[in-house]
């Protein structure tokens, strides 16, 4: 590729980052496959920067997941934020965003290439990008970027996922009503190291979901989780 080609390119990538670059080798690097550049792939391809990228992202999920879903506990938490920062999303980022035309990557020094590497280049370099954005613009632009491109799939992800249904529940009645449900433990049974808990969660005088487990707290979850699926059942 001619070097007027590459600008051409790397300009055109920063318009779709909507971020210009101050030191344009830094975002060619974040593009680079390391079989483009074998000898000198430490300095030249994306690899330590996806490393450094990687960790900013998780940064950043970590505290919006923290700040979005105060009452979600630390189990839940972490469940979530480890589907938001895997492979498969940071792919499906990547994709949406139209990197993989991008990507500088030799097929002649791969050994084998199908629609699997095509979406782990494009999580990848999504992490390689934000680490050429954090280095090359600074830290206050790199948040930008991650909250513009990555922290609006965490909303999405954790319907998907069913993470913390009593928040969501607690949100769904503040709105009905102004008021927070309630849970009251129903029935206990068993001896001490095998209870059961049945859980029921009420809108004011209301049961709208019941659940039975080995513990309060996951009977009251599996209790949202049913109030839930019954509330989508009515209004849908």
């Amino acid at each position: 590729m001619r070097d007027n080609e590459k600008v051409a390119d790397l300009i055109a990538l920063e318009e779709l980052l909507q971020v210009q670059f101050h030191d344009r080798t830094l975002l060619q690097r974040a593009i680079t496959h390391h079989s483009c550049c074998v000898e000198t792939a430490v300095h030249d391809s994306y690899d330590t920067l996806e490393f450094l990228g990687d960790a900013i992202i998780g940064a950043h999920v970590v505290e919006h997941i923290y700040r979005t879903y105060p009452n979600a506990t630390e189990g839940e938490m972490t469940a979530l934020k480890s589907e938001v920062v895997s492979r498969r999303v940071f792919a499906r980022i990547g994709q949406k965003l139209g990197l993989f035309p991008f990507i500088r990557i030799d097929l002649a020094n791969l050994r084998t290439f199908n629609e699997r590497s095509r979406d782990s280049l494009c999580a990848d370099v999504l992490e390689a990008i934000v680490g050429a954005i954090h280095i090359d613009q600074g830290p206050e632009v790199a948040r930008d970027f991650i909250a513009r491109v990555i922290l609006p799939v965490v909303e999405q992800v954790s319907q998907e996922a069913d993470i913390n249904p009593k928040g969501k529940l607690q949100k769904v009645i503040l709105q009905r009503t102004g008021n927070l449900p309630r849970y009251r433990v129903l029935e206990q049974s068993g001896r001490n190291n095998d209870r059961v808990f049945l859980v029921g969660v009420y809108e004011q005088e209301h049961l709208l979901g019941m659940g039975r487990a080995s513990s309060i707290k996951e009977a009251g979850k599996l209790a949202a989780k049913e109030a839930l699926e019954a509330l989508r059942r009515k209004n849908g």
